[in-house]
């Protein structure tokens, strides 16, 4: 797990005036909007007795501890302790880390780590036409692997005939040579890979789309936690299939992702149709999870460990970046038998120390 990015950690529309708690990185944070429609993220301990901030209440932009009603600002400063006498000094620890966030494409990102805000890296540049005109559905699910390992599956061009052959997988060329080239910058990579044929003329969607479609896949990373799938379906005549999927990998801990995904489509876009869509996306997403949770080696292994082949190109362009920063000293360490901040929801209480001061979280 890396610090030092900016992580996608939950869908803009699950964030409302109501505390909402997401768990990464082995912590626990509390997302909240204040009454200008702004993201408030602070760690979900209250540094009194540590119970989860995100059990608590909104009210007057600062969230109230469920526990002794402690009153907190979205700089993480305590404002009010219900039991003490008027005039009493509030102590300096009365206080709550909190962490840098912000809205794009559909996603709330939180930056963990300590680089002063000139030197962060910028969000991801996802094209326009990724959204527009399409309809989008959203959902998340929760995998027993790796993130990084989830990450590559979804990157891989070579995996669909084997991991999905009982889906899509069957219409792909079996001896398809998987050739293409990788266009990286220091946080992403991307590359294109055309199949030639989708199956025999006698099919529906052969029909629907005038022919024998070709299949254009282009897939992109970006650091720490984000991918893009950009599927086109047809041979550029007056209308092809557009679906297109923004995933964030949230990693939990070594061995446990939550993965929210965005599926976009320019097909069959009627509301009613969103859940027949969630489950073809879904049943794609196990298919390789699956997989990728018997992977022996988890987490990821370094790149001397394992066979790699061409086709393995992107994913060998995402293995080297990533073990660029780790080698910069941006790994998280992840030896912790338990999450760091013990406060989730469905745990059974526990104590916790008090932090040291008021700052903004940075490792």
């Amino acid at each position: 797990m890396l610090k030092n990015f900016w992580h996608a950690c939950e869908f803009s529309s699950a964030v409302t005036n109501k505390p909402k708690q997401i768990v990464m990185l082995n912590q626990r944070f509390v997302l909240y909007r204040n009454s200008q429609g702004q993201v408030v993220a602070l760690k979900d301990q209250c540094p009194h007795r540590g119970a989860a901030l995100s059990l608590g209440w909104v009210k007057d932009d600062s969230i109230r501890c469920p526990y002794h009603g402690w009153k907190f600002q979205a700089d993480g400063k305590c404002t009010h302790i219900p039991a003490n006498a008027p005039g009493t000094a509030i102590p300096k620890k009365a206080c709550v880390d909190t962490y840098p966030v912000q809205e794009k494409y559909g996603f709330v990102w939180l930056f963990y780590g300590d680089l002063p805000e000139a030197e962060r890296h910028p969000l991801p540049t996802i094209p326009e036409y990724v959204f527009s005109n399409l309809h989008p559905v959203e959902y998340e699910c929760t995998e027993n692997a790796n993130y990084a390992r989830v990450m590559e599956a979804n990157m891989d061009f070579a995996h669909v005939i084997a991991v999905h052959k009982k889906s899509f997988g069957q219409r792909i060329p079996v001896h398809k040579t998987i050739e293409y080239q990788v266009e990286e910058d220091n946080w992403s990579g991307v590359a294109t890979v055309i199949y030639e044929s989708l199956g025999n003329s006698k099919s529906f969607l052969n029909f629907l789309l005038g022919g024998r479609p070709q299949l254009t896949t282009r897939l992109s990373f970006f650091l720490p936690n984000f991918t893009l799938s950009e599927i086109s379906i047809g041979r550029d005549g007056s209308f092809d299939i557009k679906l297109n999927v923004l995933i964030a990998h949230l990693p939990i801990d070594e061995t446990t992702t939550v993965i929210k995904r965005a599926f976009y489509r320019n097909v069959l876009t009627l509301p009613w149709l969103d859940g027949f869509f969630k489950k073809l996306d879904y049943k794609l997403a196990e298919e390789d999870a699956l997989v990728v949770s018997s992977l022996y080696s988890q987490p990821m292994p370094k790149i001397s460990q394992e066979l790699h082949v061409a086709a393995d190109a992107l994913a060998l362009a995402y293995r080297k970046l990533r073990q660029k920063y780790l080698a910069k000293g941006w790994e998280l360490q992840s030896n912790m038998s338990q999450l760091d901040n013990l406060n989730e929801h469905q745990a059974q209480a526990s104590s916790t120390s008090v932090m040291n001061s008021c700052v903004t979280k940075t490792s």
